[in-house]
């Protein structure tokens, strides 16, 4: 029986297909359950401005360079804003008392 090269590649190139198929297969799954794993252990980080507090929760000022203070009542944490955040935040909860008092005076 003669062997030659020829034959030896005709039958190793579909043998060949089919381990780098099966190869990627497995690394790609294994990828997939590395991420899934890594995801599951990222911890949560808090984030402050999550929460839309309510006036009976906090506590607003705004201190001597326009920043605005938000202090939460039940803890006494606190959140400073800069400046120009400090004023619109603090102009659009002003505007909101002034219409409230103005709507309960009607």
């Amino acid at each position: 029986m003669n062997i030659n090269r020829e034959k030896v590649m005709n039958l190793l190139k579909p043998a060949m297909n089919v381990i780098i198929v099966a190869a990627v297969g497995t690394v790609m799954f294994r990828l997939g359950i590395a991420y899934q794993n890594n995801k599951n252990k990222e911890t949560k980080i808090e984030n402050p401005y999550a929460h839309a507090f309510s006036p009976e929760e906090i506590s607003i000022a705004v201190n001597e360079s326009n920043e605005l203070i938000m202090i939460e009542r039940a803890t006494g944490d606190y959140i400073v804003y800069s400046d120009q955040i400090g004023q619109t935040i603090f102009g659009m909860y002003a505007n909101r008392i002034h219409q409230e008092a103005t709507n309960a005076s009607k």
